[in-house]
């Protein structure tokens, strides 16, 4: 088991470090946003992206997750190739029409997506330019899942290197150099996401034989149709937050979340580096003897890192960004200040949407996606229905707990609907134990006298201590870190 984990560790600290280092440039545009943009403009930008997250369920209409199952459980390059033409060819046709339509619909869609934009006669040209994104952000989705599925972790980085950094110059020459405001970060998402898309060509092309397979292609949407609800929830549940702020409290608060939220994503950037190395990973391994065990220890493990990382940002994100520090100023306008906030909340939210993906290998093996609109729908009416009651009352606080609320209810669902249909022994023990500790060190940061540095320092450092403790860890766990430390 221990060498399996290995492979699984070395993928997602290759996509870790990578996708981390991506993310971070574009995690740098919100200090640089922050001193160019108002809370009320940087509040419709986010519109525009939650806009295109959603629509992109339907222009993907779950092929992209028939793609991954269906390349990756197939080694035989003919039928790789079938299946990379069928889908890249219906998704060409698909994702040009949806556009046209977006392009004429401009003036309808606008003002559905911003109320009260902060310069309206833009409006449908931020449509169009939100239309043009979408296109070319599908087609690459499928070159970055050959590239997972071939288990290239180093090109699939790289790429997402280039793309963010392309998109980190253009928004400070276009936002900065050029004062184009909201306009210009959507100009620099669309030039990246299309440059890319010409890169990645080659790992289409090298592969796909150019024809649709239609009994393939109806196989493969009768697995990802169901995913359109899916994804349509989880991006509810995502974005319904800002939106009822934008609504209720105007575009200046929802932009002041939308920072804290940013900060918070941070912790989705881990958990979707975890998720590129762990989907190829159990499909890979659906077949072994010990597979189930396997992967429950995959999730203690994962928690195990997560819950440390949740603790470190937590304690020290605070002082560093309320630090004026010389030559720079503070990284995050004075302005934004009051959003960070439910930067801690957000962040133990993501910690359990990547419980919910650590759920999924049943779902993948027994072919259960249609359960899952039911899971993720849950989900999302209490997202709903939760920020109603509460963005009046608590205004942004609300919102980000009513998120962690909505992910945890959505991962326990998940765990009811697969558990009788593909059994996972997980380490309900040691995960009461994580949990144990994890609550007692992130209240411990907020007591009297233990907010600066230095105490945290020392709790912190106090995380593996009470885990051993506690027993958390075994034998053989122990054998292997003293094993690790011996060789340095």
């Amino acid at each position: 088991m221990l060498e399996k984990l290995k492979g699984l560790t070395k993928d997602s600290l290759i996509y870790g470090v990578g996708h981390i280092a991506t993310r971070m440039l574009t995690f740098l545009l919100l200090p640089y946003y922050s001193h160019h943009l108002s809370p009320a403009e940087y509040g419709e930008v986010t519109l525009y992206f939650i806009f295109v997250g959603v629509v992109q369920t339907f222009y993907l209409y779950g092929m992209d997750i028939a793609f991954l199952r269906y390349y990756n459980l197939t080694t035989d390059r003919r039928e790789r190739g079938e299946i990379t033409g069928t889908t890249v060819v219906t998704s060409l046709w698909t994702s040009a029409g949806f556009t046209l339509l977006i392009f004429v619909g401009a003036g309808v869609i606008g003002p559905l997506v911003v109320f009260e934009p902060v310069h309206p006669e833009t409006l449908p040209t931020m449509i169009r330019l939100c239309a043009g994104i979408l296109f070319f952000d599908t087609i690459s989705t499928f070159p970055y899942l050959i590239l997972r599925g071939e288990r290239k972790p180093v090109r699939f980085i790289g790429v997402k290197t280039f793309n963010v950094a392309v998109n980190l110059g253009l928004n400070i020459y276009l936002v900065g150099a050029r004062d184009m405001s909201v306009a210009g970060i959507l100009w620099a998402n669309l030039i990246a996401s299309a440059v890319t898309t010409v890169i990645m060509w080659p790992d289409i092309s090298r592969i796909w034989i150019v024809r649709v397979d239609w009994r393939r292609f109806r196989e493969m949407i009768a697995f990802g149709l169901p995913n359109i609800p899916t994804f349509l929830f989880v991006m509810v549940t995502e974005a319904a937050g800002r939106k009822i702020l934008e609504v209720n409290n105007g575009l200046g608060e929802a932009g002041l979340y939308s920072a804290g939220y940013k900060l918070g994503m941070f912790m989705a950037v881990v958990t979707a580096a975890f998720r590129f190395a762990w989907q190829p990973f159990f499909l890979s391994h659906a077949k072994d003897e010990d597979a189930p065990r396997l992967f429950a220890r995959v999730m203690t493990y994962y928690l195990l890192v997560t819950c440390a990382l949740f603790l470190f940002l937590t304690y020290f994100t605070g002082p560093v960004l309320y630090t004026q520090w010389p030559g720079l100023g503070y990284l995050i306008a004075p302005e934004f200040w009051a959003g960070l906030s439910v930067f801690p909340i957000i962040l133990l939210a993501h910690i359990f949407d990547g419980v919910y993906a650590n759920l999924m290998p049943g779902v993948y093996i027994n072919k259960l996606t249609r359960r899952l609109p039911l899971v993720t729908g849950a989900a999302a009416a209490l997202n709903i229905g939760g920020n109603l009651l509460l963005i009046p009352v608590y205004g942004m606080l609300g919102a980000a707990w009513v998120t962690v609320a909505s992910f945890v209810l959505q991962a326990v669902l998940l765990w009811l609907v697969v558990r009788r249909a593909y059994a996972v022994p997980y380490e309900w023990p040691r995960l009461l134990k994580l949990a144990l500790v994890t609550g007692i060190l992130a209240g411990l940061a907020f007591a009297p006298g233990l907010g600066t540095v230095g105490p945290r320092v020392i709790l912190l450092l106090c995380y593996i201590p009470l885990l051993l403790a506690l027993r958390f860890f075994d034998e053989r766990e122990l054998s292997a870190a003293r094993r690790l430390v011996g060789r340095k």
